[in-house]
């Protein structure tokens, strides 16, 4: 072996004694990366699963809750029974279900409330079913007041 060789050897030894200890200090951040993308691949698989089962019901919500035959009047009607979610004079709001997803019975909904004297503004969600009025206090002390005008 000539001096060259040896030197050559020697020096490829060290380089792959220092590989192997680089590959050894780096195997625990390895492992530890390996198994948190492993857990966290998990997770994300479990959520997108959920999202998955949400829309597919929300899918089947919205068949089922076909529009029933329902009329502007029927909606009248219903008023006295809706949920009064906040009210202050002058101001209420209502939550009436029947409303959800029915854009031509909202729309119709504005125009027969509105054309009540002393109904100020109103404002209709086909999207959550709320009733929005403001009215004016004059014409109809309370909320009570203004849905028994709206029933006759």
């Amino acid at each position: 072996m000539t001096a060259e060789n040896g030197a050559a050897e020697a020096s490829g030894s060290r380089t792959s004694s220092a590989a192997t200890d680089a590959a050894a200090a780096a195997k625990p951040l390895v492992d530890a990366t390996h198994k948190a993308y492993t857990r966290l691949a998990v997770h994300v698989e479990k959520y997108f699963e959920n999202w998955v089962d949400l829309v597919e019901e929300v899918k089947i919500e919205q068949q089922h809750d076909e529009p029933a035959d329902l009329t502007i009047a029927d909606i009248l009607v219903a008023l006295p029974e809706a949920e009064v979610t906040s009210e202050i004079p002058g101001r209420a709001r209502l939550y009436l279900p029947a409303l959800k997803g029915q854009s031509v019975l909202a729309e119709q909904c504005v125009a027969a409330l509105g054309s009540l004297p002393g109904v100020d503004r109103i404002q209709v969600s086909s999207l959550t079913g709320s009733i929005l009025v403001l009215f004016d206090t004059d014409e109809y002390p309370s909320l009570q007041d203004l849905l028994s005008a709206v029933g006759s």
